[in-house]
């Protein structure tokens, strides 16, 4: 009996180490990295393998080379391409680095009136459609068709036009307006929690409000501005929308635009398309590694977590020029361009002009009624599919994150750092060399030419999103609230239900509208990845503005705008008003 004793133990033991090896907790956060080491690496792979394959003379076939590459410099097009692509996207930062930084400041830093009735409006454009704004910006300022334009002629006399979008200086206009409050963003913060001290101390030395904002302000907060800034040139540099709509058309290509030419189409040289995603997906993401890397983790002293809130400065007469300037960028940016489009949208045909005896809502029964017999079949099927993949995909992605997080902040070990990692790969490629990536990879499998494929596109893009907001509350969160439960003898998943859930709820549910507002406007990926039956909300207005009007686009482009801005405003109800600018 002594003996039989002593040895079950020794029995038991491989038992009890299995049982430790196949927990909840193992199983789930090992399917985690698995599924999202697959989303991430097996798209980039293919990519790179197909950037070094050719097509053999007939045409058919494939051989290795680097004449892909050798196309990129000989090809004067993909050439100028390049060139207007840097041009774009550091004329974009420009603009929207000086918009941010001065609307930021304005808004942490100075008594402007109704600043803090104002913040939530400066952030609309975070959300709504690039593509939209393309969109009603050359119905705003088209040299023939610009309602500005026409306004001009017949009030001020003028011949010609006054205002013309439609070229490269269109788009670096409408990408730096919409990308603003990227950097105001980053930048807002660190204007709040700034030590005033150092300011008070260059006022005591004879330095006036100019000067001190100069000098002093604005290098504390260097770090945020520059994140910012490369955000902005890193996502310019893929928007698709904007040049596609205001540059392409008129001979300013960009590489987004010639990436989808080389994608689709009859004469698709899907190996080219690789090659130019490569070398986009290079430069942005050697820019994010800088952003990451060596300006991110950079901390100024003055700029610490003390208990205090900076000064605000005493703008006297001048603080009505600051709220005039923050509400003429509300207006150039979001109210012009949404009334624009409104207008346009209730004309059977837009001649640039306002004829009251011509409005209607046909435009809105052909595109949003699914019952009505003239009805676009791909506009009603885009409004059906994107709500189906931002629903199920919003969905997905906040499951994936809920557990990647949880795996790289509550374990420990070379596995969450390598997760870590994983999660950051795919903020640092544009969305359409993502869609080559995923194109190149599941073109032969059953679910190219299904909404399966655009979702795992959409998810393997922006699930590192949902993951950040879910990280920044559960770093909040006490370990010692999941060790207790665990110790009480609750398994890991019912700790996961009643103890981490519940505490991570504003993330979750702040992250999960953050993607659903992404997916209803994502247009990069879609246009890649979608065929005919998948069409999405973004690719429907891009079919309406190839081959039909401009007022049917822009009755398509106001109801994404209007479900969209509702989702801004429940994003704000639930998440809190600190919820991105914290």
């Amino acid at each position: 009996m002594a003996t039989e004793i002593l040895t079950r133990p020794v029995e038991d033991a491989p038992t009890s180490r299995w049982h430790s090896i196949f927990t909840q907790e193992n199983i789930a956060t090992t399917l985690a990295s698995l599924l999202v080491g697959a989303a991430v690496i097996l798209p980039l792979f293919a990519i790179i393998l197909s950037s070094f394959q050719i097509l053999d003379s007939s045409g058919f076939g494939t051989e290795w080379g680097l004449d892909n590459y050798r196309s990129l410099l000989k090809d004067r097009v993909i050439y100028g391409a390049f060139v207007n692509t840097l041009l774009i996207s550091s004329g974009a930062t420009l603009l929207a680095t000086f918009l941010g930084v001065s609307l930021a400041w304005i808004n942490a830093r100075t008594n402007c009136p109704w600043r803090g009735k104002l913040e939530p409006f400066n952030l609309i454009p975070f959300f709504l459609s690039p593509f939209v704004g393309a969109i009603a910006w050359h119905n705003l300022a088209a040299p023939k068709v610009g309602l500005l334009n026409n306004l001009a002629r017949e009030i001020l006399g003028i011949k010609g036009h006054l205002l013309n979008v439609d070229n490269i200086y269109g788009v670096i206009w409408v990408t730096g307006i919409f990308f603003t409050p990227l950097v105001y963003l980053f930048v807002v913060g660190s204007l709040r929690r700034m030590d005033p001290s150092l300011e008070d101390s260059a006022r005591t030395t004879g330095a006036g409000l100019l000067r001190t904002t100069l000098t002093v302000t604005l290098p504390l907060v260097t770090p945020g501005i520059l994140s910012g800034a490369i955000i902005v040139f890193v996502t310019s540099a893929g928007e698709f929308g904007v040049p596609f709509k205001l540059g392409a058309p008129y001979g300013w290509e960009t590489l987004t635009t010639q990436i989808f030419t080389k994608a689709v189409g009859d004469d698709a040289n899907h190996y080219l398309g690789a090659a130019m995603s490569m070398t986009l997906g290079a430069i942005t993401a050697f820019f994010i590694w800088i952003q990451r890397r060596i300006i991110a983790p950079r901390e100024y002293t003055t700029v610490t977590g003390k208990g205090f809130r900076p000064n605000l400065i005493d703008l006297g007469p001048w603080k009505w020029a600051a709220l005039a300037y923050n509400l003429a960028y509300l207006f150039i940016a979001v109210l012009l361009p949404l009334v624009c489009l409104v207008i346009v949208s209730l004309h059977p045909v837009w001649e640039g002009r306002i004829i009251f005896t011509d409005l209607t809502f046909w435009n809105y029964k052909k595109t949003l009624f699914f019952w009505w017999p003239e009805r676009i079949v791909s506009a009603t099927n885009g409004i059906v599919n994107s709500f189906i993949l931002a629903f199920i995909g919003a969905s997905i992605a906040m499951i994936l994150a809920l557990v990647v997080s949880y795996m790289i902040h509550r374990t420990k070990g070379f596995g969450s750092r390598l997760l870590d990692f994983l999660c950051v790969i795919p903020i640092g490629f544009p969305g359409i060399v993502i869609a080559m990536g995923v194109l190149v990879t599941y073109i032969k499998t059953p679910i190219y030419a299904t909404l399966w494929i655009i979702l795992l596109g959409y998810i393997t893009r922006f699930f590192p999103y949902g993951q950040r907001n879910i990280s920044a509350v559960m770093l909040a969160v006490s370990e010692e609230l999941d060790q207790s439960s665990r110790m009480a003898g609750a398994s890991w998943l019912t700790t996961l239900k009643r103890v981490t859930i519940p505490l991570l709820k504003p993330g979750i549910f702040a992250g999960w509208i953050l993607l659903f507002v992404i997916f209803l406007r994502e247009l990069s990926i879609s246009i890649i990845l979608y065929s005919t039956g998948t069409e999405t909300l973004s690719v429907g207005v891009y079919y309406l503005t190839n081959f039909e009007n401009e007022p049917l686009t822009s009755a398509l482009s106001v109801a994404q705008s209007v479900v969209l801005l509702l989702c801004v405003y429940f994003f704000r109800r639930i998440a809190g008003r600190e919820a991105l600018t914290a």
